[in-house]
């Protein structure tokens, strides 16, 4: 999918029926993270592990986390914030065939989902 169809198809998310748990960490994730995953380039998953891996750790101290994962000319930019724009976490990636754009999340509790399934 490119940007455009993948931004279209993550409109129809604005709750989920599953919960999907991450094989590398407590962290769950919805239907609109799945469908992300798995339709964002080659596949996302990396994002997610990285989601996982790493901000389930702040996670601990900070029960809201928004993420912004930012793609420009295949190079990624991941910032993580407390909501209020404080930065609490961020990841440069060199590659990604994720499709260029800016695209929002959160991570709550332990969950990971679109802001559109808030």
């Amino acid at each position: 999918m490119d940007g455009s169809q993948l931004k279209h198809g993550m409109t129809q998310f604005i709750g989920t029926e599953n919960y999907y748990r991450h094989v590398l960490s407590r962290m769950k994730y919805t239907d609109g993270v799945q469908f992300f995953a798995e339709n964002a380039g080659g596949g996302a998953y990396w994002f997610l592990d990285i989601v996982g891996t790493e901000l389930m750790q702040i996670q601990k101290t900070q029960p809201f986390i928004s993420i912004k994962l930012n793609i420009i000319e295949s190079k990624a930019d991941i910032i993580a914030t407390d909501g209020n724009d404080n930065i609490l976490w961020r990841r440069s990636i060199e590659y990604t065939d994720c499709p260029e754009g800016e695209w929002s999340f959160y991570l709550i509790d332990g969950i990971m989902l679109l802001t559109r399934e808030y």
